[in-house]
């Protein structure tokens, strides 16, 4: 009776496995085009000669949301005479969604000025402003941000504060537009904590690595032979034993996690660097190269050289991700650490949340022989539309 029942599930997601990764490939296809702009913003505020100063990096394709124009999102034009123009409603605008307390009272910002600079994924205005003078040590600092729960936007702002001695890293979201911070009490495990989570976040953010892993991670339900992963002169056949499944990924997850440690601190150390597109295009690269190898009956690399040599590439991807949150000074390696540990954690919830039930529903020969062609023929289509999105950027 059991083995009836899971032979029919195993005929339901073989019938349904190309229709499903069909809606997925155009369902990515249709709403993605770079798979890390989400609408960021980057909130700097700090004491200088005992007066607060406020800089508020905004994304310039994010204006029209901001100015609450009639055309929704569309961002003006970013020249230097459009942007002097909107200097006024763009401060009004910011004005009045930015609000900042300190020892409970309001601190008015007063506009000091206009300028243009570069973020990893695209051009942002950064609008700075002054407070009053402190005649005593703040002890509460109370920040309220709440452009995203009013725009319904998916995008982030993260926080930078630099107060009496203390260095507080924070981001805000629809969920949590207001924060409070006791000056002095910043503990090491809530910014460690913090950075384990935007770890793990960036993963499930970031589709184009979870799919370049999961792609990695299929054939692990195929049987391999002896020599290697991709060496065989054959077409891989179905496997019913599940211990080599579970070999196979482990040194697949191995080896892309040893890779991009490796990049992550390199580039952090700033000992290695390079042009974001190159980056964002090796990316895709990458996963291209991950479902041709599963599609092809020979190929020169192995899955888990692959992994690792892709994974240096993904490694400076996540370093981009980390620097853009920015690494605590007081708490350098800490953060590091904690950043990378959340990114091995979004991996590992991923595989055991997808790869595992898929090995154990999908049971017969020709549905894992199925699931990999399909599979991979449908990353690959989701794959060359990236690259050719982050080339023509």
């Amino acid at each position: 009776m059991r083995a009836n029942f899971t032979l029919a599930v195993s005929r339901v997601v073989l019938k349904s496995t190309h229709r499903w990764l069909t809606v997925l490939c155009l369902l990515l296809v249709s709403t993605t085009v770079n798979a890390h702009q989400t609408g960021n913003s980057y909130l700097n505020i700090s004491q200088v000669d005992g007066r607060i100063t406020v800089d508020l990096d905004f994304f310039v394709r994010d204006l029209g949301s901001l100015l609450e124009s009639p055309s929704g999102a569309d961002e003006p034009a970013a020249t230097p005479d459009k942007l002097r123009e909107l200097q006024q409603p763009i401060t009004d605008a910011i004005q009045r969604l930015l609000k900042i307390e300190i020892d409970d009272r309001p601190m008015p910002l007063n506009f000091s000025s206009q300028s243009v600079v570069l973020h990893n994924d695209g051009i942002y205005v950064r609008q700075q402003f002054l407070g009053p003078e402190l005649n005593s040590e703040p002890r509460f600092v109370v920040v309220r941000y709440d452009f995203f729960t009013q725009n319904d936007r998916l995008g982030r702002a993260f926080l930078r504060l630099k107060l009496q001695g203390d260095e507080i890293s924070s981001v805000f979201d629809q969920t949590n537009s207001i924060q409070r911070f006791v000056l002095g009490e910043i503990k090491r495990s809530a910014t460690i904590l913090l950075f384990t989570k935007e770890g793990a976040k960036h993963i499930w953010s970031g589709p184009d690595h979870l799919i370049f892993l999961l792609t990695l991670l299929l054939p692990g339900v195929m049987l391999w032979n002896k020599n290697g992963a991709g060496l065989s002169a054959t077409r891989p056949k179905p496997q019913t034993a599940n211990r080599d499944a579970v070999k196979f990924a482990l040194k697949v997850i191995t080896a892309f996690t040893l890779a991009h440690s490796i990049t992550l601190a390199l580039s952090v150390f700033d000992l290695v660097s390079l042009p974001l597109i190159l980056v964002e295009s090796m990316i895709a690269l990458s996963i291209i190269a991950s479902a041709l190898l599963n599609l092809q009956s020979k190929f020169f690399f192995s899955h888990w050289k692959l992994a690792f040599f892709f994974g240096l590439i993904h490694g400076l991807g996540f370093a981009n991700g980390l620097k853009e949150l920015g690494l605590s000074s007081l708490y350098f390696m800490e953060t590091l650490v904690a950043f990378n540990v959340g990114v091995e954690l979004g991996q590992l919830s991923v595989v055991i949340i997808v790869a595992i039930p898929i090995l154990l529903l999908v049971r017969s020969d020709k549905a894992k022989q199925r699931l990999l062609t399909s599979g991979s023929f449908a990353v690959l289509c989701i794959s060359i539309v990236w690259l050719f999105q982050r080339l023509l950027a």
